[in-house]
């Protein structure tokens, strides 16, 4: 075989092998695609490329979503609630539950990261479903309802506040949660002197929850446990009681001042700051309340408990 045949079988050979080792490479390329991104990721992260890189952080830049607190005006239009009877006429507890309702949204948002929604901002009915519609629709972490009591069916009570809140027997830990919330505004309201009757808890004589258990009377509270949100009543005097409607409900420096402690009680349940000073508001910490539990039957168990700053104990007297 002369030089020359040698030279073109070689680079026949080349040639082949050439081809061969391309289509190898070719397959392996296709098989692990991600080999390939990791070998260019390496290949870019030389000590040069990554001392001229700004440091990787965890931070965000994107605001923290609001808390959305519910505020439910109690009764409206054809629903006037309870009244006092005073030498101007009546006052009925639907005005005075809108004007609280007004003051509690001008002194929460005082806060920081509150967003408040009213349920009506006018004098206008609505049903309790419809209430519970608008928290579920506007995605509500709290519903808080504003109402005054009235000595008919007021459970042996003629004076002061309480606070009506979720039993427990479903959807447990968001009800712990309504639970606190409702102390922490009852702590507040009675620094303003109120009588405190406590938490109410009462049980309703037709409902039951998807586990079997007795479901919770009010259909606000009902609501807020079937969808996730704490839900409270606040009853914040009597208004058809004479020194309760005086002392409280009869000016708008007093139903100011009742709001305010309203906003501070969910702020301070919220450990939310102020936006003027950005003050926290100390948790509650060997706090007392009385617990009252109306059951289906109509009997009812009354209980004391102790809220600490992380934890509360429940005892009877």
């Amino acid at each position: 075989m002369s030089r020359q045949d040698k030279d073109q079988l070689l680079l026949f050979f080349y040639i082949v092998f050439s081809f061969m080792f391309y289509g190898i490479g070719m397959n392996y390329g296709n098989a692990h695609p991600y080999c390939q991104v990791s070998h260019m990721t390496r290949e870019s992260a030389s000590p040069e490329s990554a001392a001229s890189a700004p440091e990787a952080t965890t931070e965000t830049t994107e605001a923290a979503r609001p808390i959305i607190v519910v505020l439910d005006a109690g009764h409206g239009g054809n629903d006037t609630g309870a009244f006092y009877k005073s030498e101007e006429g009546k006052i009925h507890e639907k005005t005075v539950n809108f004007k609280l309702t007004k003051y509690l949204k001008i002194a929460l948002e005082e806060y920081d990261n509150i967003t408040v929604v009213l349920t009506r901002d006018s004098d206008k009915y609505l049903s309790l479903q419809e209430r519970v519609d608008i928290a579920l629709e506007n995605n509500a972490d709290l519903f808080v309802s504003l109402h005054n009591n009235t000595l008919v069916g007021a459970g042996g009570y003629a004076t002061g506040s309480s606070i009506a809140v979720a039993i427990g027997n479903y959807n447990e830990k968001i009800a712990q949660e309504g639970q606190r919330l409702g102390a922490n505004i009852a702590y507040e309201l009675g620094k303003l002197g109120l009588k405190q009757n406590g938490l109410l808890m009462r049980s309703s004589r037709s409902y039951t929850y998807p586990n079997g258990r007795a479901s919770d009377y009010y259909a606000t509270i009902r609501g807020g446990m079937l969808h996730d949100f704490p839900s409270v009543i606040i009853e914040h005097a009597f208004i058809d009681n004479k020194d309760d409607f005086y002392d409280y409900l009869c000016s708008e420096k007093q139903l100011k001042e009742m709001a305010a402690a309203d906003a501070r009680g969910i702020a301070r349940y919220l450990q939310v700051p102020r936006k003027d000073d950005s003050k926290v508001l100390e948790p509650l910490d060997d706090y007392k309340i009385k617990v009252c539990h109306i059951k289906k039957n109509g009997s009812a168990k009354k209980t004391y408990r102790i809220y600490y700053t992380d934890r509360f104990t429940d005892y009877e007297e």
